[in-house]
């Protein structure tokens, strides 16, 4: 009997939380004031803005609309990179209770997720500090697997 180790290790490594570091340019309460930033960051940066057609939700902060919630039940809220954990580098606004470590209840102005002190990590906030020089890694756990 032949067993696939490399097989077997990647199933390991998936349907569990992987840790990320996110790169974050502003929290706030207040959802307008994190759009406002977003649009802005988009601009300054010279990134694209991805909204992924979230919008406000007093139940769970964010959420897809009513269609695109049909299968799992209106509202509903991916956390930006659940599911696949890929880096990526764009401006959105996110809800801080999706993240695991993060203070609850606020809208939270998205640059990039990226591995954990990476080179990539450190190379982006360090452009990115030249124009906010208060945003920062932050470490949280991204899902990796099934999303059903």
């Amino acid at each position: 009997m032949v067993i696939n180790v490399l097989a077997v290790q990647a199933q390991d490594n998936f349907n569990t939380e992987v840790p990320k570091d996110i790169i974050i340019l502003r929290s706030t309460k207040d959802y307008k004031i994190a759009l406002t930033t977003a649009q802005q960051a988009a601009s300054r940066l010279h990134k694209k803005l991805d909204l992924r057609k979230l919008s406000p939700n007093k139940e769970l902060g964010l959420t897809m609309s009513k269609a695109d919630c049909d299968e799992i039940g209106y509202p509903c809220y991916p956390a930006r990179g659940d599911g696949n954990a890929f880096n990526d580098s764009y401006i959105s606004v996110e809800y801080s209770n999706a993240y695991k470590g993060f203070a609850k209840g606020y809208y939270i102005v998205m640059a990039a997720i990226t591995n954990v002190k990476s080179a990539s990590m450190k190379a982006q906030l360090a452009i990115i500090n030249k124009v906010y020089p208060d945003a920062y890694a932050k470490r949280t756990f991204i899902w990796l697997g099934c999303m059903h």
